[in-house]
């Protein structure tokens, strides 16, 4: 068992990774389209009254 159980533990680490990647990156490329800036830039003050939901 333990043979079998160490390559399904890897992929599953795997995947699990993949998917954190997939979400942060589409979250940081998501976020400061919408509001047209990065939280915490002094020129996005103002941006928050233009955002909305990209769905």
């Amino acid at each position: 068992m333990t043979r079998s159980l160490i390559p399904f533990l890897s992929k599953m680490l795997l995947v699990v990774l993949g998917s954190i990647f997939v979400v942060m990156t589409t979250a940081f490329i998501m976020i400061p389209q919408v509001i047209g800036g990065h939280p915490g830039d002094a020129g996005s003050v103002g941006a928050w009254s233009k955002t909305y939901h990209p769905t």
